[in-house]
């Protein structure tokens, strides 16, 4: 993710005034020490890009770790990740206008002859409409406008003769067929040669898409429109957006995660500004300051008013319920959150910008990387690492606006990290686990189209560069957009945002471009008191903790209230007397407190433990094992009695292939490890195979339970057609089932959200933490059952 600097001038004037930087000349941390910085990422640059060149190419991606090429349908499926891949040289087209930045203009010439003679695209391949979009069109635009340009100045490309728009143009046509839908909100998946609904697509039956893949198209689109003169593409994206924006919780400005596309119904109604919304949010910003039209400017401030109210709790960014805001539904983030201190820039908004870089500077300096997702106390929750360049963008913007050289650094910690931990002999490997330093057999294509442009620009200087990169937007895959395309098409008179009187409060930076004369008035140290604020965050027994996450038990005692165990397995809340006040408090609303010991009722907590319960001989119930939910599949919260079934191991034990022993999982609980592939792709494997229901055991060795922040797995793009229920158990907890199976002919185990107890009675004593959200959760499935259904 990316772009410009400016957010955009007062209306009415020409947007190639935008404002370029927002502070000019600083004190440089050593300029010889910058050089090398650079020189140092041209080199790292060179060994990605040449080892996929020599151990890849024409495959899409490179495999670092086994140097060779990743090819559909040759490799193992990793599920909904492969759907970036077609057959069409990703990488190579991902990078094209990153050699153009980092000045390797011979090997750019060389790259678009390739391109130009050796990629087709009329594939039998199903890809993800975003991914293709964001990497392969964004990447043909920008190699064009890179191409025309060096053209221009007449010493190279002079045989070019626009075969990279004509690429991208075909490119578009094969993705129209997406937006076929009642809603105008796009199908998430398309055929690259047969489109959506043609028998031999094998897509077209997903009902659901992401808020952010349906509305990051209209920079791509928009661009693709105004170059070839054909309004088609930029009005599909339009109404895209137009149709999101309707769907808006309109009495807060907030919009969901996922939504169905042919009702636009939400169906996952979390808010945030992390994995599944992000770029939604950044391509109204850039919108605004690439095409022009105000009604873009207008809906990101109503959102951006929404985001700072509900979800910002400096530093942290934790997702809320579009229609409860007030209370966040989980008490983690993502890693791709990390792009918004870089949107927060665009704005003009420095401080909570500053802020929550640090935090996340803090927490990759703990772990050497951003971990995929980490908890409000800032310990790992998902330990993947897939070289991200997010938190890399935001250094850059920051550094931009600021010239504080502590970004520098910030920026040479990066790089370190790159080449000690990431660096293999066939290019750079994604971390299968931050704590364990273990890679993973990927490169993917925006490691070379991002990271490595991003750190380029962070250690150049403006003057050394092939091309004024004030003149160009960066889409979301850091692809350079001209802002000259602003004049080549007037707004859509019908894409008008109306707001009701007094809808809210324009800021300093609504519509202008940030000043550093306000943002930094006469106090060069303005961005380091905002950071010193935020240093300790991770130190042991920092007082943010109880800023940040207080337990709820926590909040009960403070409150002067305690829960009492009852012997039928339930709680009682009671009051009990202030030290200043002797009296009583009586008892509380049941539902306020399960809204404290459960999380509050939303469809996205993510953090509600399940049950896996071994019930036959020897163990008859009294081994339990605590299991992570997923976020798709049959809901086991509504099965009162859970669901029982006979244990197999999977053949493949990842799942990420055809099942080959069927017969056996046939009617049973399947055990498969984590790995290879998504959730979401084996979970259908194993579905397809006939399987009762899933497990999935951690593949990281030693975890467990006691030690790990429990998570829920997620699905990308849509997981509807799958119903058997689905859990995740770590390593240890796993071991425990597979032991079982080894030992014993028959191993019979019940899902579910609570075990069921036989036999003798539970001894009347206080209740463990565990029991006591076990029997709090059951006390509010008894409420909610009994309550009318509200939305």
């Amino acid at each position: 993710m990316g772009g410009g600097l400016a957010l955009g001038t007062p209306l009415g004037l020409p947007l190639a005034l935008l404002c370029a930087a927002l502070a000019a000349g600083a004190a440089a941390v050593g300029a010889q020490e910058k050089q090398q910085l650079r020189d140092q990422v041209v080199e790292m640059f060179d060994h990605a890009y040449g080892s996929y060149m020599k151990h890849a190419y024409p495959a899409d991606e490179l495999m670092p770790l086994s140097c060779r090429g990743r090819v559909r349908g040759m490799e193992p499926s990793r599920g909904d990740v492969d759907d970036a891949l077609g057959k069409f040289s990703l990488t190579l087209i991902d990078t094209l206008d990153t050699l153009v930045v980092l000045n390797k203009l011979d090997e750019f010439e060389d790259a678009v002859r390739k391109v130009v003679l050796d990629v087709q695209l009329d594939n039998d391949v199903v890809v993800s409409v975003f991914e293709t979009n964001i990497r392969v069109l964004g990447g043909l635009l920008g190699g064009h406008i890179m191409a025309d340009m060096l053209k221009a100045r007449g010493v190279r490309l002079q045989w070019y003769k626009d075969e990279l728009l004509h690429l991208a143009r075909d490119l578009g046509y094969r993705l129209l067929p997406a937006f076929n839908t009642t809603s105008g909100l796009p199908y998430p998946r398309v055929n690259l040669r047969y489109g959506v609904l043609s028998p031999n697509s094998r897509t077209g039956t997903e009902l659901d898409t992401c808020t952010a893949c349906a509305g990051t198209m209209i920079l791509e689109f928009a661009a693709l429109s105004r170059l070839t003169q054909e309004t088609v593409f930029e009005d599909a994206a339009r109404r895209a957006l137009d149709v999101l924006w309707e769907k808006r919780q309109k009495g807060n400005d907030l919009v969901g995660t996922v939504i169905n596309i042919h009702s636009g119904d939400w169906v996952r109604r979390d808010s945030g500004v992390g994995a599944g919304i992000d770029s939604y949010y950044e391509y109204l910003m850039k919108a605004y300051i690439l095409l022009g039209d105000d009604t873009y400017l207008e809906r990101f401030n109503a959102h951006y008013v929404a985001i700072m109210k509900y979800i910002s709790q400096p530093p942290l960014l934790l997702n809320v319920h579009m229609h409860n805001p007030t209370v966040s539904i989980r008490s983690w983030m993502d890693s791709l959150l990390a792009f918004f201190p870089g949107l927060q820039v665009l704005r003009g908004d420095l401080k909570p910008a500053i802020e929550t870089h640090e935090m996340l500077y803090q927490v990759t300096k703990q772990h050497k990387f951003l971990p995929e997702a980490f908890t409000s106390d800032f310990t790992v929750y998902w330990a993947q690492h897939p070289l991200r360049p997010e938190f890399a963008e935001s250094t850059y913007f920051l550094y931009k606006a600021t010239r504080d050289p502590y970004y520098l650094q910030v920026g040479k910690s990066i790089v370190e990290s790159l080449n000690a931990y990431a660096r293999v002999a066939c290019g750079f490997a994604a971390v299968q686990d931050v704590r364990t330093g273990r890679h993973e057999d990927r490169m993917d294509s925006f490691f070379l189209a991002e990271m490595f442009k991003y750190l380029y620009l962070l250690f150049t200087e403006k003057r050394d560069l092939p091309l004024d990169i004030d003149d160009y937007i960066f889409t979301t895959e850091a692809h350079l957009l001209p802002l000259s395309l602003s004049t080549a098409r007037p707004p859509c008179p019908r894409n008008v945002t109306v707001f009701p009187r007094g809808h809210a409060e324009e800021e300093i930076f609504t519509r202008s471009c940030p000043s550093a004369q306000t943002l930094f008035p006469s106090n060069p140290t303005y961005t380091r008191t905002i950071r010193d604020a935020h240093k300790q965050l991770l130190q042991p027994g920092a007082e943010r903790l109880a800023l940040f996450r207080v337990e709820p038990l926590e909040i009960l005692k403070s409150m002067g209230l305690t829960l009492l165990p009852l012997g039928d397995r339930s709680v009682q809340l009671a009051g009990i007397q202030h030290q200043q006040d002797a009296s009583p408090l009586g008892l509380f609303s049941l539902k306020f407190i399960t809204q404290l010991v459960d999380s509050p009722a939303g469809e996205q907590q993510g953090i509600s433990p399940l049950a896996v319960q071994i019930i036959s001989p020897p163990f008859l119930g009294r081994m339990v094992l605590t299991a992570g939910p997923a976020q798709f599949g049959m809901d086991l919260t509504k099965q009162e009695h859970g669901v029982k079934g006979s244990l197999v191991r999977s053949d493949p034990y990842h799942a990420c292939a055809a099942i080959t022993n069927q017969e056996e999982v046939r009617g049973k609980m399947a055990l498969a490890q984590r790995g290879e592939c998504m959730f979401a792709a084996k979970a259908r494997n194993l579905q397809k195979a006939g399987a009762l229901g899933a497990i999935f055991i951690d593949n990281a060795e030693g975890s467990c339970s006691k030690e790990m922040v429990l998570f829920q797995m997620v699905g990308d793009g849509s997981t509807s057609d799958i119903v058997i229920p689905l859990v995740f158990l770590f390593q240890k907890e796993g071991q425990v089932l597979l032991d079982a199976l080894s030992q014993h002919r028959n191993v019979d185990v019940l899902l579910g959200t609570k075990p069921m107890f036989v036999g003798e009675e539970k001894p009347d004593q206080p209740l463990s933490p565990s029991q006591l959200h076990e029997a709090v959760t059951e006390a509010h499935a008894r409420m909610v059952r009994s309550a009318p259904d509200q939305a």
